[in-house]
Parts: C-alpha cells; sequence; structure tokens
C-alpha cells in the first residue's frame, strides 16, 4: 500500500518514523514543528509550522506523531484525531508482526521488533528496534518499550 505521511516532530524519532516510511515505499510529505527553529530531518521535505499543520488533514495522508514524551504525544494524537486525520500504525519493512497481532493507531514498530500472535499494542505506544513481543501480551497505550525489551507470552506492559 502506498501511503503519503506527514510527520510531526523534527528529532531523533521523527527521523527514525520517516526512515521506516521510505522503507516501507511510502512518502513523506512534509514535517511538522512547534519549534520555528526546527531543520528538516529528510533534505527537501519542508518543515511547516505547528499553527499550519491541521490544514493538511483530509488530503489523503496520514499523520504520524514523532513525539517521544508519552504526554505530549497523547495530546497531539487526540487533536490530530479531533482534526480529521487518519492515524495508522507505523511499521519498518524489517519488523514482523503477526497477522492477528492487534496495533492500535500511531503505533511505531521499529526495525528488527516481533509483534507475535494475539499480541496487544496499545494507542501510540513505541515497539523500539529489536524488542520481542510474544503472543498474547499486552502493551499499554503511550507506553515505550526500549530497545531490546522482551514481553513474555501473556504479560501486560507497563507490570
Amino acid at each position: 500500500m502506498s501511503r503519503s505521511w506527514t510527520v510531526f516532530g523534527t528529532g531523533a524519532h521523527a527521523r527514525k518514523a520517516a526512515h521506516c516510511a521510505l522503507g516501507a515505499g511510502q512518502g513523506v510529505t512534509a514535517f511538522v514543528d512547534e519549534d520555528a527553529a526546527a531543520t528538516s530531518p529528510l533534505p527537501g521535505v519542508p518543515v511547516l509550522p505547528a499553527a499550519n499543520w491541521a490544514t493538511a488533514a483530509g488530503k489523503g495522508g496520514a499523520l504520524f506523531v514523532a513525539i517521544g514524551r508519552a504526554d505530549v504525544r497523547r495530546r497531539l494524537m487526540d487533536d490530530a484525531a479531533a482534526r480529521g486525520w487518519s492515524l495508522p500504525p507505523l511499521l519498518h519493512p524489517l519488523a514482523s508482526v503477526a497477522p492477528d497481532a492487534v496495533l492500535g493507531e500511531g503505533v511505531l514498530v521499529a526495525a528488527g521488533a516481533v509483534v507475535e500472535s494475539g499480541a496487544r499494542i496499545g494507542r501510540g505506544a513505541i515497539v523500539d528496534i529489536g524488542v520481542l513481543v510474544d503472543h498474547d501480551a499486552v502493551v499499554a497505550d503511550f507506553c515505550h518499550l526500549r530497545p531490546g525489551q522482551v514481553c513474555p507470552a501473556g504479560s501486560v506492559w507497563p507490570a
């Protein structure tokens, strides 16, 4: 599926999200940042001021909120959803996600991560590089699973 993304944020997490999209053959049309001095993590891709980001909703694209702080990510995702943005999960092409795993809105599954059968990843969660989420594990909304973390079968995170 070819999708066009707008990424909210311009830091390292935004760069990672953009590379996930590009690696999956999708596009990044713009970054958005509240900092007027922010620079684009990708050459040639513009940075829109946060005051203008809402106007892009409804143009067939999707928004990924690439902000590390869970409280800010939640606020921005709630605002974006209220404005009509689509907030699908973003998966790196080298991640492995079981077909019956459930991924909430705005989830990032990074390179080398494995999400097994029956696992549920909550809205806005980050499943970082090399994370293993075994079968039937549940990851809470806006949780950040750090690189290499292992979530055993049937566990609930945070524990």
